[in-house]
């Protein structure tokens, strides 16, 4: 039997359980104070209201007159449907005990009137108080709440609170009672004011995780998380990496689809090498993308242009630079904008520059954010990379964040110190399904041609280290071949002497031969 779901008004809302809520049910907006819970409600009511249906608010916390005011502000004109008899507001703020049981009868009365679909009734902690007792607030829930407002056909919100800290969502019943929970709480940065989480829907499939919620001009956003697979299109194409000498030592480029990690220390390269990436996209008549997570379009712009680059020309043709501060909103915001800018330009390449700028707030979530990442490349099929910071510690270690895995290829610059001079190394620790250079490879940046590979740094070791010195070998094989040159040398000028000397002798012994004869 198809389940009728009815939609929350909130898209990203309804996605985490099937589409929307099933017709008919009851379900508990349970929140911390100032979360959400409010708004939410109704956007739901006012979802269907634009669809024709008719809807009911009952509020025993909040005046008619307050609530019209506040939602105004968010463009919803719920005046204009009370006019047209769509919409109904009643407001028992001084309700007492003996009144309940007339307030529920009103609501049901006026519900009929207006032929209500949607009610939402805020909030059953107002409700409570007005109990001495704990089980005839049992009994109003479930009675009146549950099977009249079922029966009559209606899907209601009923919105509680919950005080901070609490680890309840209810007084203990009225979760039982309730066929979903929807929860808000309160957030850990101004990034994230709040999280929404629902916790159970009857006859549905839900997704359990916080997802971050805000209030926005419109109402609440609830932000999606881009999800985690692992099915994407592979091939064997691959495509120019922009820096002279590279292509040809990992076997004419990076693989088409192909997600690197460029990780190395601040002033190393990783801007450089990353933004002649995304231009010879466009060299190549493609579109691209820079997403910078540190500095503005502008600062791009100058370090393109110092590197000879026509900006104006590039952008022109398929350059689209951007920026984002990672505390001023959340991962999931960050993720949600940057496939939305993907969606609209479709780009061949994307440099994500400044991964670790997430490790400041969110680094327990730092691993999940770079593979949301990855996974929204993979799904349009987006060649990329990601710098990452890293310290100049010795040896091979790139983080400690257990992301070595995520990415097809690694790529690590140092600096060492040579022969007195800085110079800059890079080294290509992993390409995956491709046969690359093993050496460790010297690069040059310079003003007006950019970044390219110098050469190969054979003649040094200790390079990882930090401080490289020549071959201690190679110099041992050196100085012992120059040595046997100057002893094949000396043995050569011994020889002559020697035979210069033995013809000397032979010439004097010859003269006296004669001087003895003529004397005879």
């Amino acid at each position: 039997m198809t389940i009728e779901r009815i939609s929350t008004g909130i898209a990203n809302l309804d996605a985490l359980m099937e589409g929307g809520i099933p017709k008919g049910f009851t379900v508990l907006v349970a929140g911390n104070p100032g979360t959400g819970k409010t708004i939410l409600s109704t956007q739901f009511l006012y979802e269907g209201l634009l669809k024709g249906e008719s809807a009911l608010y009952v509020s025993f916390s909040e005046s008619k007159n307050q609530f019209y005011e506040n939602f105004n502000r968010f463009g919803m004109k719920l005046a204009d449907f009370e006019r047209d008899n769509k919409f109904a507001f009643l407001d028992f703020a001084s309700v007492t005990k003996e009144g309940i049981a007339d307030a529920l009868e009103e609501v049901l009365a006026v519900s009929r009137s207006i032929k209500a679909k949607r009610i939402v009734i805020d909030s059953f902690s107002a409700i409570i108080l007005a109990f001495d007792n704990i089980n005839e607030a049992r009994i109003t829930l479930h009675v009146v709440l549950g099977k009249m407002l079922r029966a009559e056909g209606l899907t209601n919100m009923l919105i509680t609170e919950v005080p901070i800290g609490s680890p309840n969502v209810g007084t203990g019943m009225e979760e039982f009672v309730a066929d979903g929970i929807i929860q808000l709480e309160h957030g850990t940065t101004d990034a994230i004011p709040a999280t929404l989480k629902v916790v159970k829907m009857r006859a549905t499939s839900i997704n359990r995780e916080p997802h971050v919620s805000i209030i926005g001009e419109k109402g609440m956003v609830v932000y999606p998380k881009q999800p985690i697979r692992m099915t994407y299109p592979t091939t064997i194409d691959r495509v120019k990496t922009g820096i002279p000498g590279l292509d040809e030592r990992v076997e004419g480029g990076f693989l088409k689809g192909s997600t690197t990690i460029l990780a190395g220390t601040s002033g190393a390269g990783k801007t450089t090498l990353g933004f002649q990436f995304t231009v010879q996209a466009v060299l190549d008549g493609k579109r691209s993308l820079f997403c910078s997570l540190e500095e503005s379009p502008a600062e791009i712009r100058r370090m393109g242009e110092s590197l000879g680059f026509n900006m104006k020309e590039l952008e022109k043709k398929g350059l689209h630079l951007i920026s984002w501060t990672p505390e001023n909103q959340s991962p999931d915001a960050f993720i949600s904008a940057l496939a939305s800018h993907v969606e609209a330009i479709r780009p061949s390449r994307i440099v994500i520059d400044g991964l670790s700028t997430f490790e400041h707030l969110y680094s327990q979530e730092l691993y999940l954010i770079a593979k949301r990442l990855v996974n929204l490349m993979g799904s349009y099929g987006i060649t990329s990379i990601f710098t990452i910071l890293t310290d100049q510690e010795s040896g091979l270690t790139i983080s400690s964040f257990g992301l070595s895995s995520i990415f097809h290829n690694i790529i690590l610059l140092r600096y060492v110190e040579a022969e007195a001079q800085l110079k800059r190394s890079m080294l290509i620790l992993k390409m995956r399904a491709s046969n690359h250079d093993h050496s460790i490879l010297e690069f040059l940046i310079q003003n007006k041609t950019g970044l390219k590979i110098a050469g190969t740094m054979n003649e040094y070791e200790g390079i990882m280290s930090g401080i490289a010195q020549k071959v201690y070998q190679r110099y041992m094989v050196k100085e012992k071949k120059i040595q046997d040159k100057q002893s094949e040398e000396r043995e050569k000028r011994k020889a002559d002497l020697d035979s210069r000397q033995k013809k000397i002798s032979r010439l004097e012994e010859k003269a006296r031969l004669r001087r003895r004869q003529r004397r005879s």
